[in-house]
């Protein structure tokens, strides 16, 4: 029997390169085989049966999960977080800076001004999903966390689900549905301003909830994530915990309640971005954890 042709190293081998570009897979695939053929002949040679051999060959590569994870760590999560670092900083310049380049080169013409936020908003939507998906991995291969992989998908849906009725009701209605602008359901003007309301409660609610849940479980890891987990954590709760309350607050009409929270969301968006941006930098620089935390 071919040792290679185990149905037990095929499957191994599967997990180990699922999702992995065609030319890594060659690759690897090739150095996994030489390492399982070598292997198994030191362990015939010990004395072993070719079954026991073959079990304690597969068994000495590893767990086909962690190994997979370090690969897409190694081949694809490379790249992704250094483009991930200079799309957060460049959110944090478009927070703190379009808001005044378009009140100062777009003055008195409404329909500039509109174009111009409507741009600003499906900008910081790309790059905020991108650089939200890229953690999500980061946190996943190089951390092994994957409790947070829920969290971060509904997370992602609902900013987008949020972005989106923002972005169409200031198509339609030149009116935001941002924090600190989204309007309570009895105001809107008519069914569908009433349906892209209910899409932004929900999105604002949906990232609240799930940011917070994430804060929680980056403060509760035994791991520092390179002594960065707990300062992510702080700034996610900042931000997240807000952006949930003030979507209840504005329909409760509580309006000094939505200005306090926005002040917070404005200042967990300062804080967390450059934040990321240097975890993302240090897992460039850094080798991944040789133990993998532990969530409480």
């Amino acid at each position: 029997m071919n040792k290679v042709k185990s149905a037990h190293f095929q499957q191994w081998l599967s997990t180990a390169t699922d999702s992995l570009p065609d030319h890594v897979i060659q690759v690897v695939t090739q150095e996994f085989k030489n390492h399982y053929l070598d292997a198994i002949d030191d362990l015939l040679e010990q004395g072993l049966s070719e079954k026991e051999a073959r079990t304690q060959g597969l068994a000495n590569l590893g767990q086909a999960e962690t190994v997979g994870r370090c690969l897409k760590d190694v081949h694809l999560g490379q790249r992704h977080y250094k483009v991930a670092a200079v799309a957060s900083m460049l959110i944090l310049a478009v927070l703190l800076f379009f808001p005044a380049f378009i009140g100062s080169f777009l003055p008195g013409n409404p329909v500039a001004e509109q174009v111009g936020h409507v741009l600003t908003g499906s900008l910081l939507a790309m790059l905020t999903a991108y650089v939200l998906n890229t953690l999500r991995r980061l946190l996943i291969w190089r951390f092994a966390l994957q409790k947070l992989d829920r969290f971060f998908k509904i997370a992602i849906a609902s900013y987008l689900l949020w972005i989106t009725a923002d972005i169409v009701s200031l198509i339609l209605y030149n009116a935001p549905l941002y924090i600190g602008s989204l309007r309570a359901l009895n105001e809107a003007v008519n069914s569908f301003d009433k349906l892209l309301i209910t899409a932004a409660w929900i999105g604002q609610i949906g990232l609240g909830t799930t940011g917070m849940m994430i804060a929680l479980s980056l403060w509760q890891s035994q791991d520092g994530l390179y002594r960065i987990g707990k300062l992510l954590a702080i700034c996610l709760g900042v931000m997240a915990v807000p952006i949930g309350l003030a979507a209840l607050a504005t329909n409760l009409g509580l309006t000094i309640v939505v200005s306090i929270l926005t002040m917070f969301v404005v200042l967990g968006h300062i804080l967390v971005w450059p934040v990321s941006a240097m975890l993302f930098v240090r897992a460039v620089f850094r080798p991944p954890n040789t133990q993998p935390p532990q969530l409480i």
